[in-house]
């Protein structure tokens, strides 16, 4: 009887507390997610894109110019996988996938970033302008999701 009591005492405790790993807002909130997680991924963008050209005009030491980018390669895939986990209401749908869609190319183009100031890359003229144009377009989203 007494481990009845203390599992149904336990069931009751998870329900109320809400113990789920999926956040489920309404569209406004969801809205205010991706407009963050937008507004975090173009602020790596833009950590690596001067990072790469404070070290191409000798500004930085290339160690520096590495781990400052790597950071921000990891914090955007943190952003990226975070608001993965949060659940879409229906009318946000098609928002989402171009969300995730520019996520998933911010993650890319910070990690090519990372790849070049590893190896001493810093000029690299067609990296800069994917990172221009990913900026672009994350800040574009971010007007069009939470304005």
């Amino acid at each position: 009887m007494r481990r009845t009591v203390a599992a149904a005492c336990a069931l009751l405790a998870l329900t109320l507390t809400g113990c789920g790993v999926v956040d489920r807002p309404d569209p406004a909130g969801w809205d205010q997610q991706a407009g963050t997680a937008l507004e975090d991924a173009a602020s790596q963008v833009a950590t690596a894109r001067l990072a790469l050209r404070s070290a191409a005009r000798e500004r930085t030491w290339s160690t520096y110019t590495t781990v400052l980018v790597a950071e921000a390669e990891e914090a955007a895939a943190s952003t990226e996988e975070d608001l993965s986990r949060v659940q879409v209401p229906r009318p946000r749908r098609s928002a989402a996938a171009r969300v995730q869609e520019l996520l998933s190319r911010a993650v890319d183009a910070v990690a090519q970033a990372r790849e070049h100031a590893v190896d001493g890359v810093y000029d690299d003229a067609a990296l800069l302008d994917e990172l221009d144009r990913v900026d672009a377009a994350l800040e574009h989203e971010h007007d069009r999701v939470a304005p």
